[in-house]
């Protein structure tokens, strides 16, 4: 018991000496000989003074902070060299005199442009007689891939045996993602494979695909109507 009381007894002095100090931050000022004895312990330097332990605090801080400098303008140059490929690509396509030139020119600034290793366009039209494009429908393609949420949003992901029917069966590719045509992907689809198993992740941003596909789609119901 006696013990017991001792340890809250202990416990109540700190919480009262922690208030004290949050209530009079220029204490130590006062007591500058105090400060020079206080030791605290770290993890590599093993006892240090209280300065040079908020000395290595700010340190660590600063190395933290670079390393998300460093990363945010990595991020940068790596959206702006996709921003200024989407906008060729979408240039291109848009300057197109036919339907069939807008298609070959989508596919071959993807495959060379994005350097991608396979890219399929698949449209959901009974009646298409265009080169370089395989045709059939919503439900086809969901059976086929086991994608059963194909509708408004890019999907990414690893390549499985059912993805790769949408490639020919190329079992080179790692990583792959399907870009819907218009609303509940009613025109269709595009499907880019890479080698490169980081290429495409489940948690990627989808933004630029979500770019491809629209104007992919606006370009289509250009050349229609």
């Amino acid at each position: 018991m006696t013990e017991g009381n001792s340890a809250e007894d202990r416990l109540k002095r700190e919480q009262e000496i922690a208030l004290y100090l949050e209530q009079h931050p220029e204490f130590f000022e006062n007591h500058q000989d105090l400060l020079d004895k206080l030791r605290l312990q770290h993890k590599v330097y093993g006892s240090v003074s209280l300065v040079e332990r908020q000395i290595l605090g700010l340190r660590n801080k600063a190395e933290k902070l670079q390393t998300q400098l460093n990363t945010l303008i990595d991020n940068a140059h790596s959206n702006g060299d996709l921003l200024n490929k989407c906008a060729e690509l979408f240039v291109a396509m848009i300057s197109s005199h036919s339907t069939q030139e807008m298609i070959d020119r989508l596919l071959e600034h993807l495959r060379d442009n994005f350097e991608l290793d396979n890219v399929q366009l698949w449209l959901f039209d009974d009646s298409g007689t265009l080169h370089h494009v395989n045709y059939s429908d919503i439900q086809m393609i969901r059976q086929l891939t086991d994608q059963h949420f194909i509708q408004n949003d890019p999907i990414c992901g690893r390549v499985t045996e059912s993805i790769s029917q949408l490639f020919g069966g190329d079992h080179e590719l790692e990583s792959y993602s399907i870009i819907p045509l218009g609303e509940n992907s009613r025109v269709g689809i595009i499907a880019l494979g890479s080698k490169d198993v980081d290429l495409f992740t489940a948690d990627m941003g989808t933004l630029f695909l979500r770019l491809i596909g629209d104007v992919t789609e606006a370009c289509l119901d250009k050349q229609e109507s």
